[in-house]
């Protein structure tokens, strides 16, 4: 793993204090496209450099894929999808806004923490009146730790038989995970509709198949998994050399 970034990066400051923008004008990806397990690898694997440099637009662009997958295991996960997009929908406005400071997770961090803007969860940049955008270390935290659970799920599915419970393997990935910063009610809305919803192992390759291969499948999978832990490992480490871990 490549060393902490050079923290002498050049800063944009040049955001007019309280911008207000039009959130209609915000690009964002219909949730009714099809998934593509592919879609899906190409952008986990790009997003990792040679130097273990994260690309944040790839970034988005895989979480934006699992979406739309999130969003074809039925309505009970609508509440899922919509904090998801919520999230990418901060981290593209950031891309957008200033492409160069936002280019990576590594010069994002950098940035929010020499420009002060992660002392505040909010910046002076505001999508509507009165609502302002969150800076982009504590939604990529959320965000971080979710991909830790999906690591999780994935390594334990890729090797489990045909007929094991994708839910019970769910289960036990979120509560090693994401379960540690979620509230009682939370859990237990989440654990329900992963145990109503996910069906056994071969049914949901099924339905990742979506014209691809069972090799396909599995060698995406293997390539995905191996990309997810490499960002998480990554993200983890520059989260904790900054002390960033609990963010509000």
């Amino acid at each position: 793993m490549s060393s902490a970034p050079d923290t002498q990066l050049a800063l944009n400051t040049t955001t007019p204090c309280e911008t207000i923008i039009d959130s209609s004008d915000i690009p964002t990806k219909s949730l009714t496209n099809k998934f593509d397990i592919k879609t899906l690898r190409d952008a986990f694997v790009n997003c990792v450099r040679s130097d273990d440099t994260l690309l944040l637009a790839e970034y988005v662009r895989a979480y934006e894929e699992l979406c739309t997958f999130v969003c074809s295991l039925g309505t009970i996960f609508e509440w899922a999808t919509r904090d998801l997009s919520g999230k990418l929908m901060i981290l593209r406005e950031h891309l957008r806004l200033d492409p160069i400071n936002y280019e990576s997770i590594q010069s994002m961090i950098v940035y929010e923490i020499e420009s002060g803007r992660i002392q505040s969860r909010d910046t002076e940049i505001f999508i509507q009146p009165g609502k302002p955008l969150h800076n982009g270390c504590r939604t990529l935290l959320r965000l971080h730790r979710a991909l830790a659970f999906l690591s999780a799920f994935l390594s334990e599915m890729r090797t489990a038989p045909d007929d094991a419970s994708s839910a019970t393997i769910a289960c036990n990935a979120y509560s090693a995970t994401m379960a540690q910063f979620h509230s009682w009610p939370v859990k237990y809305t989440i654990m329900a509709a992963i145990k109503l919803t996910l069906p056994n192992r071969q049914e949901l390759v099924n339905k990742l198949l979506t014209e691809r291969t069972t090799d396909e499948i599995n060698t995406y999978t293997d390539e995905i998994v191996q990309a997810c832990n490499t960002i998480e490992l990554t993200t983890q480490e520059l989260f904790k050399t900054y002390n960033l871990t609990k963010l509000p």
